[in-house]
């Protein structure tokens, strides 16, 4: 049941993030196009796991993407230098 509910958001998570950006091919565009749905999908069966409602999952995505974001406003110079 992990499994299935595993793959079922990595597809989501998948057709989401292959939007134009990651057209290019290259090879690290390739590595994020699949490790990042693949981390989000680990979340979401985490919090499958424990029980948490469907729009408390996004609540709690979304609120983690925020952190990300004003973490990257903080620190953007230090991340885009480690990231390449």
């Amino acid at each position: 049941m992990i499994i299935q509910t595993f793959i079922v958001f990595f597809i989501i998570f998948l057709v989401i993030f292959s939007g134009p950006k990651f057209r290019k091919r290259e090879k690290s565009q390739l590595f994020k196009l699949f490790t990042i749905p693949a981390f989000l999908a680990c979340i979401m069966v985490l919090l499958t796991m424990i029980k948490v409602y469907f729009i408390y999952k996004l609540l709690i995505l979304i609120f983690i993407l925020v952190m990300v974001l004003l973490s990257y406003w903080q620190w953007g110079e230090r991340i885009s230098r480690w990231w390449k």
